[in-house]
């Protein structure tokens, strides 16, 4: 990690809720994700993603990043567009796996009593078909996903989660993929850390100091409140 700023190191005994994203984080779905939307631009005529310049560019709200890569929604709805990412991406499901050594640190946080939530921008309804394909659910004390397939963002859920189960922000640590992730963090004033491994880059992450490029390393940065 470079540059730690002053709300760095954090304790492993301090730390008594984690907030996890799914999509990219937990899960290794960057490599579909890339697929059904060069299928869609292919279908549009555009331009073709490389892996770089995908994770350079996906941002939330979704909409946005839709229009940044030609998209072009002035001649087709949003809700259309969404609905046919949504319909090739179920198909490739049987592709997607978790990411390396996320089971691994779940379990380590679970035998210490650390109350983990997942904070997604995923539909529920799909966020929960793949957390049980897994067999994760019990690894978690609630599960939070989107009421619908827009994926416009999580502050407001993030906010709510928090509420809901008066968590102590001080005491709770966000862990995410992407710049919205740290937004969202700092929206509902919590820790963070962010993991290159899934939908922005380690270059575009780096801009906010907190990237760890194995999930593992989390458990070292708890424990020790320095990275390896």
């Amino acid at each position: 990690m470079n540059n730690p700023d002053k709300n760095f190191p954090i304790k492993f005994k301090e730390t008594e809720n984690i907030l996890w994203d799914w999509n990219g984080t937990l899960l290794n779905d960057v490599d579909v994700n890339l697929k059904v939307i060069n299928r869609m631009l292919s279908r549009r005529g555009l331009k073709q993603l490389y892996l770089a310049s995908y994770k350079n560019t996906f941002c939330f709200p979704v909409k946005l990043f839709y229009e940044q890569i030609g998209i072009d929604l002035e001649k087709e709805s949003f809700g259309e567009a969404a609905e046919e990412y949504i319909s090739d991406y179920r198909s490739c499901e049987d592709e997607i796996g978790l990411n390396a050594n996320a089971s691994f640190v779940l379990d380590a946080f679970h035998q210490k009593g650390i109350r983990q939530y997942i904070l997604s921008a995923c539909g529920k309804e799909d966020l929960m078909r793949m957390i049980n394909r897994f067999d994760l659910a019990g690894k978690f004390q609630e599960i939070y996903g989107a009421d619908d397939i827009h994926a416009h963002g999580k502050t407001e859920t993030g906010k709510i989660l928090i509420q809901n189960h008066s968590i102590d922000p001080e005491r709770t640590l966000l862990i995410g993929d992407t710049l919205h992730d740290a937004e969202v963090a700092k929206a509902i004033g919590i820790n963070y850390i962010l993991y290159s491994g899934g939908h922005n880059s380690y270059d575009l992450l780096n801009k906010e100091s907190r990237v760890i490029t194995d999930l593992k390393e989390i458990l070292t940065l708890l424990r020790c409140g320095s990275s390896t």
